[in-house]
């Protein structure tokens, strides 16, 4: 912006200087030549009026003595001609040849470097004679020459000046828009905590600056207030949860069938809203983190999580396998392990004795690739379309919930993108991708 800016006021500038100085410049340079052609005119009236008596006097006599004139400058020439054109005195430089003879044809000479004009001696209607007058043109050269050079000072002056004053103004409106725009990226990337600077700038952007923060108070307080309220009504409702899954679990141990089936049933139900409040006290935790990314052996955590679910796969004759390949990602510590933890406890819940899941890791151009297949029963278009909204309900009535919620929120965090894909064979799988640590170095330096 600040050189859009320099740009555009220097450009003005210079337009509106070549559209000053050019003319001006053009003006004051033909007022040095009409100045200096009247100069010799009247040098040469001069000449003119003190040669008529003394050609009078001799007459048509070309041997009487030069004529001198005291108007005449070091560098003139000065021929005096008879009434018949010849040439009657000299003074000064010599004039050509070819000067006088076009005196003589009543033509305008013309000689370079030079301003020649002439002086009728005596009545202009039947002179006396003619007088000659040759200036030499290279002092109203140099005086031209200074003049465009002042103006062209004047002007890179003027330009500089200019930039100087437009780099000022470029940075001081500028300089908070750009504070602006990072406290709104920052925002954006979860620092509720960034304001921008309301002293700085122009009124109008002082003013942007300050609703700016007006707004992000009013988020940040907005978003406390719904992070707590969540938390405070899933700790107000798990006391009285606990409580009763206590009771029922009390009446279920003494109860007979089918009472036993019914407390059973009453048991998974709460056991269904436990889990209902873990997923919405992680949510309101991811809604509320900054992103801090750091580098992370995905191998590892990948490695570490599969080996963690081993166990429940076996009781559930499920087959839980693993293909990885070396990689790093750029993460927020804590959050792959969620998003594997939830994408392989989905997958396991969805599958019957003898399904399988793989869970895969790999390198693919930019970024790091996880994938968790099954072959469940899968979703639809529609339904994979929907399936990252919260309490999404399925053809069957059923509710998603908010586990893949959790994993889009966890994902997205740190820049990166999950999508549900159709396995091949049937079933599901879950494509993570995230950003390679390597490129990550090179998209922040």
């Amino acid at each position: 912006m600040t050189r859009r800016i320099l740009a555009g006021f220097l450009g003005v500038l210079v337009i509106l200087l070549v559209l000053v100085v050019g003319p001006l410049g053009a003006r004051l340079s033909a007022q040095q030549h009409k100045d200096f052609r009247l100069g010799a005119q009247s040098a040469a009236r001069a000449i003119a009026n003190a040669e008529e008596e003394r050609l009078g006097d001799s007459g048509d006599r070309t041997d009487r003595a030069a004529a001198g004139s005291p108007v005449a400058d070091a560098g003139d020439g000065v021929a005096i001609l008879g009434r018949s054109g010849q040439l009657v005195a000299t003074t000064g430089e010599p004039i050509p040849a070819a000067a006088i003879a076009d005196v003589r044809r009543r033509l305008t000479p013309q000689l370079p470097g030079a301003v020649v004009v002439t002086a009728a001696i005596g009545s202009p209607a039947k002179p006396d004679g003619t007088v000659v007058f040759v200036r030499n043109a290279d002092p109203l050269n140099s005086r031209v020459h200074a003049l465009w050079l002042a103006l062209a000072t004047a002007a890179m002056v003027t330009v500089g000046l200019g930039a100087v004053v437009a780099g000022g103004l470029a940075r001081w409106i500028g300089h908070p828009l750009r504070d602006l725009g990072a406290a709104a990226t920052g925002m954006g990337q979860g620092d509720l905590s960034r304001r921008t600077d309301v002293q700085s700038g122009p009124p109008e952007v002082r003013a942007v600056a300050a609703a700016f923060n007006e707004m992000a108070q009013r988020l940040a307080a907005l978003l406390d207030s719904q992070r707590n309220m969540t938390a405070d009504v899933s700790h107000q409702l798990r006391t009285p949860l606990a409580a009763l899954q206590l009771r029922l679990e009390l009446l279920a141990e003494d109860a007979q069938e089918p009472v036993r089936a019914d407390l059973t049933d009453a048991l998974r139900e709460i056991a269904r809203l436990n889990r209902l409040l873990d997923g919405l006290l992680a949510v309101a935790r991811a809604e509320g983190t900054t992103a801090e990314p750091s580098a992370v052996d995905v191998a590892d955590v990948v490695t570490e999580r599969v080996e963690m679910w081993q166990p429940l796969a076996q009781e559930r004759d499920v087959a839980l396998s693993l293909a990885l390949q070396p990689a790093l990602a750029v993460v927020t510590p804590g959050h792959l392990e969620q998003v594997l933890d939830n994408l392989i406890a989905n997958a396991m819940d969805a599958l019957s004795p003898g399904d399988e899941v793989k869970v895969s890791l790999h390198r693919e151009g930019a970024g790091v690739v996880l994938t968790v297949a099954d072959n469940g029963p899968g979703m639809s278009p529609a339904r994979r379309a929907t399936a990252f909204d919260r309490f999404e309900t399925d053809q069957s009535g059923r509710k998603s919930g908010l586990g893949l919620a959790i994993i889009d929120r966890l994902v997205s965090t740190d820049h990166g993108s999950i999508t549900l894909e159709e396995s091949a064979g049937g079933g599901l799988t879950a494509v993570v991708r995230l950003c390679a640590a390597d490129e990550w170095t090179l998209i922040s330096s």
